[in-house]
């Protein structure tokens, strides 16, 4: 099982890292609190911040494989390794923003969301390796990562587009109270595509 390393994430999926606060008794709380993470397996990880090593430096631009491998715990393709570690506990991507929510002195703070690397994973998953290749290459040769990441998300927008115009003919006037959020003692409607998108679809699921 590989330890974690130093460093960042790769520049395409995570964004430039800002220094923790200097003011030492708040960096001194943060580092001694006590966190806990639950994963797919029910195992619950306690940890300070003094236990997780600066993100890691990764690329999966030449191993999607991997990638889907070591994105979560909950399915069939993991195997449990993780270049990230806690307590000798293999920590899968998908907790990674938790698990580095919270800064200390000398440690890089913050991480980006996972959704570009979450976007490759769902449709590496939706077929075979073979017929994702097929449709991400050009002349017989792999799209580079960032390509594909950009195409994703042009097909993720058009979905969104599709699935916000039915959520209006389907649910007509009753579209502005279903699709709503509170922001303290106001309720707005929902004005983000992906934010509808994903509310259509927990209502489907209703």
């Amino acid at each position: 099982m590989p330890d974690a390393c130093d460093a960042t994430l790769d520049s395409s999926c995570a964004e430039s890292l800002k220094a923790p606060s200097s003011d030492s008794e708040s960096v001194a709380h943060v580092t001694d609190e006590i966190r806990h993470l639950k994963l797919g397996d029910g195992t619950e990880v306690s940890f300070v911040v003094s236990d997780v090593l600066d993100p890691v430096a990764i690329t999966f631009k030449q191993d999607i494989p991997r990638l889907n491998a070591m994105w979560d715990d909950t399915s069939p393709y993991w195997r449990e390794e993780s270049v990230l570690t806690i307590k000798g506990c293999p920590i899968p991507i998908v907790y990674w923003p938790h698990v580095y929510r919270y800064g200390k002195y000398g440690q890089w703070q913050g991480t980006k969301t996972n959704s570009p690397l979450q976007d490759i994973v769902t449709r590496y998953r939706q077929s075979t390796p073979e017929d994702f290749w097929k449709e991400f290459s050009v002349n017989g040769r792999a799209m580079k990562f960032t390509r594909i990441v950009d195409k994703l998300r042009r097909q993720r927008s058009i979905s969104n587009d599709d699935v916000v115009a039915r959520a209006h003919e389907e649910y007509g006037d009753a579209f502005n109270s279903l699709f709503s959020y509170r922001k303290g003692d106001e309720v707005h409607a929902m004005r983000n595509k992906s934010a509808i998108a994903r509310r259509y679809q927990q209502l489907k699921k209703q």
